[in-house]
């Protein structure tokens, strides 16, 4: 008499691409949250420096997925030096969007850093849904 297999666990159903979907759309939802608090508390300018920074943090957090995802594939890879400049470039640009948002536009620093950290909040909504499937089953 067989017995029928067992189905896998949820954690090994679940692809990489269902767990971006999610960060992604946690952050989305996060900034929607920040947005309206910087509105409300410090005006347009707050809400401004919030978005700019905010879609700096997302295209950069994009770039970061293609880049790993790149270096991950089991091929050879012949162009290892275009994409370190690429990555590092990228970086760069990352780091001259902050000066750009803090220095030049003189934008609230708190909604700036809010911004810059809606991809971390996205990682913290991801870690916690983890945690909560973990314990429902």
């Amino acid at each position: 008499m067989e017995t029928p297999p067992e189905e896998p666990q949820w954690y090994d159903r679940e692809t990489p691409a269902d767990v971006l979907r999610r960060i992604k759309r946690t952050a989305v939802c996060a900034y929607v949250a920040f947005a309206a608090f910087a509105l409300i508390s410090g005006g347009f300018r707050d809400f401004l420096g919030l978005t700019c920074s905010s879609a700096v943090t997302i295209i950069c957090f994009l770039w970061l997925e293609e880049i790993v995802e790149i270096l991950l594939q089991p091929a050879p890879h012949l162009h290892a030096k275009r994409l370190t400049l690429r990555t590092l470039a990228r970086f760069l640009l990352l780091g001259v969007a902050l000066a750009v948002t803090i220095i030049v536009a003189r934008f609230n620093p708190v909604s700036v850093l809010l911004g810059f950290s809606i991809i971390v909040v996205g990682i913290f909504g991801e870690a916690l849904y983890s945690v909560y499937r973990s314990f429902a089953g």
